[in-house]
């Protein structure tokens, strides 16, 4: 009685690791592909933010990650806490189109505003 019981739950376990496996493993395939593209975009957000400020010519320094973390505005560097961008749709379109972004700099000195009408790349 003892073994049968000890044989059933052993074979309740291997079924269970059989039948988990394979949707672990996709699951992980999933968030490993999800991270991965979470580090190309956000490489693409800091190439677009340096773009954007030395096309207005703009002094910036970024940290060994490539974000922005001082910018120079009126004589005074700015710590720079978040950055956030905001693509402007032309909808008269027949189709949406970006044709611009806000781009918004929270930092230390106030919130900075700047259009740009680069294109995320």
């Amino acid at each position: 009685m003892r073994n049968h019981v000890l044989l059933v739950s052993l074979l309740g376990v291997i079924f269970l690791m059989i039948s988990i496996s394979p949707s672990f493993s996709q699951s992980y395939g999933r968030l490993r592909i999800l991270k991965e593209r979470a580090v190309v975009v956000t490489q693409m957000k800091n190439r677009f933010v340096t773009r954007v400020l030395d096309t207005y010519h703009i002094p910036y320094e970024c940290n060994s990650d490539g974000v922005v973390f001082r910018m120079k505005v009126e004589d005074r560097w700015n710590i720079v806490r978040n950055i956030e961008i905001v693509p402007i749709m032309n909808d008269k379109a027949s189709w949406l189109q970006v044709t611009a972004h806000d781009i918004f700099f929270d930092t230390d000195g106030g919130m900075f505003h700047l259009v740009s009408q680069l294109i995320i790349r």
